[in-house]
């Protein structure tokens, strides 16, 4: 049921870019649960499944995993703060 929620749902993350759209630092699992938080989708960091942080700016399709198996994607957008 909140992965029927979750699927499809977009979250903008503001973050520090440099000219080549590279990020100072990265976007962590936490962070994105913190952007679904905020949009009204409690999420544990460890269910968002990042094959590895996010260090540049763009579109990012992210995989949050539930019980059972049942998984929902997310899309994130890393957007210049």
């Amino acid at each position: 049921q909140l992965a029927a929620k979750l699927e499809g749902v977009e979250v903008n993350l503001p973050a520090q870019a440099n000219e080549e759209d590279t990020l100072f630092g990265s976007v962590t699992n936490a962070d994105v649960a913190e952007a679904l938080a905020k949009a009204g989708h409690e999420v544990d960091k460890h269910q968002i499944e990042l094959e590895e942080h996010i260090k540049q700016l763009g579109r990012y399709e992210v995989p949050v995993r539930f019980y059972g198996g049942v998984t929902a994607t997310v899309k994130v957008w890393v957007v210049r703060a």
